[in-house]
């Protein structure tokens, strides 16, 4: 299947138009991470699939992130059986 698109102008880069029927066939979001490559003179652009790894969840909670007040009093109490910490 091929569909007409366009190329656009997005600040200093460039913007790729990926028409409706395709995110929906995909099932793509925006801020889909994305792999681009070249063959020859294609341009292939496929999902990124790869999981982020420990750090990167870790380093995505912000800052000023505070748990639930109903998770605070389990997170303040002690052990009450034989928990491995």
């Amino acid at each position: 299947m091929k569909i007409k698109s366009q190329i656009r102008k997005w600040g200093n880069s460039l913007g790729l138009i990926v028409p409706s029927s395709i995110v929906n066939d995909l099932k793509l979001e925006a801020d889909t991470n994305i792999l681009v490559s070249l063959e020859g003179d294609r341009l292939i652009i496929e999902q990124d699939k790869t999981l982020p790894t420990l750090d990167e969840i870790l380093d995505s909670i912000p800052e000023d992130y505070r748990h639930p007040e109903d998770l605070q009093d389990f997170l303040e109490s002690e052990p009450q059986g034989r928990e491995l910490m």
